[in-house]
């Protein structure tokens, strides 16, 4: 006999970014976006992008990247970044995370290059992206897929917040809370940096509200 489905749960997901200091134009981006169901639930489409380098350029790849995901935020993920993959090719590049979660706590990810997602609370997330740059025709992607239990919350980041940081110290709060107060401490010095946090069901996800297409710089 099967077991019955997880009820849907509340998603909450919020972001934060700051350019290099001393720069006006970022060269990352992030984008959060309320996809609903047809039955009552729905899922989250979150993507974090790092442009190569800094001011303009790295901007302009990010913001090519982020409206190529926005475009395509229907499709299966591997589809979203072969999209971005020949949309930033006139561009240097960028590395890029996109995830998907459903409101029964199962989601993928698939990236490439350097960006990382850390669990705040709850079990590891254990997805990683592939090496290489979007944009630099890609040949190989993966999807992972990944469970999140109620009071899970995750936080996707580029390699301008430092790993090392006692990013769990920054809880509890409110999602964009949480990530402003994550690239403040923990921002480096010498890059952009960008933190999205995605919180499912549990203390930490305040109820899920439809999302607005989001974006940062």
């Amino acid at each position: 006999m099967s077991s019955a489905p997880e009820p849907p749960r509340p998603i909450s997901a919020g972001g934060f970014s700051r350019p290099l200091p001393g720069f006006v134009e970022c060269g990352d981006a992030f984008v959060i976006d309320g996809l609903e169901g047809g039955d009552g639930g729905g899922s989250v489409l979150v993507a974090v992008v790092d442009g190569l380098g800094h001011g303009k350029e790295a901007s302009l790849a990010a913001q090519a990247a982020t409206r190529a995901v926005l475009e395509h935020r229907v499709l299966p993920l591997e589809e979203i970044v072969r999209h971005c993959d020949r949309e930033l090719q006139p561009t240097r590049g960028a590395a890029l995370g996109v995830l998907r979660l459903a409101a029964d706590g199962r989601g993928e990810f698939c990236g490439i290059g350097n960006i990382e997602v850390q669990s705040l609370a709850g079990s590891p997330a254990g997805v990683f992206c592939l090496p290489g740059i979007v944009g630099h025709s890609l040949r190989t992607l993966r999807s992972m897929p990944f469970t999140m239990q109620s009071g899970d919350v995750y936080c996707l980041h580029t390699d301008g917040v430092s790993s090392r940081g006692n990013l769990r110290g920054c809880l509890p709060g409110a999602p964009a809370t949480v990530a402003r107060c994550i690239v403040d401490g923990w921002g480096r010095p010498h890059d952009d940096a960008t933190a999205v946090v995605l919180g499912y069901g549990g203390k930490q996800s305040p109820g899920r509200r439809p999302a607005e297409p989001l974006r940062q710089y």
